[in-house]
């Protein structure tokens, strides 16, 4: 929890910032699995993510939201040593193919020279970087699921 501090006096304690944009991903409060938020057209049912309005397929402007698989395969993957302020180097970041025909761009929670094309990966939430402030950013990562 982060402490803010306002003209000298101690202001109630924040909770630590998160990231979780509402129309992308999912932590449910019941404690069950976290979900990326696939949209399905409700005129052709193409599903995708992000949402893409009106959908790219037949311009239809009406969709549902739909849970997406939470489990992939790894596309691609590149370890980056040099990265962008408030991230901690070294860091994963690549490629996951789900299910619903979707490849997703996302981070992974791995150590460097672990993920590799073909491994199987799962959703999870995750610090993704550091906000100027120091605080934490949480979204949605892949992590390798050990067979």
């Amino acid at each position: 929890m982060a402490e803010t501090k306002k003209k000298g006096k101690k202001k109630e304690k924040e909770p630590d910032i998160v990231f979780f944009h509402p129309d992308l991903f999912e932590v449910p409060e019941d404690g069950s699995a976290p979900f990326l938020k696939g949209y399905r057209c409700k005129k052709c049912n193409q599903i995708d993510f992000p949402k893409i309005s009106p959908c790219p397929n037949c311009w239809g402007e009406e969709f549902e939201m739909v849970a997406l698989s939470r489990e992939g395969t790894v596309y691609s993957a590149t370890d980056i040593y040099i990265g962008q302020a408030g991230m901690e180097t070294p860091y994963v970041f690549g490629y996951v193919d789900l299910p619903e025909d979707l490849r997703i761009f996302a981070q992974f929670e791995a150590d460097v020279e672990t993920i590799n094309c073909g491994d199987k990966v799962e959703v999870v939430e995750g610090i993704i970087r550091m906000n100027n402030d120091g605080l934490p950013l949480k979204s949605y990562k892949f992590k390798k699921i050990n067979e």
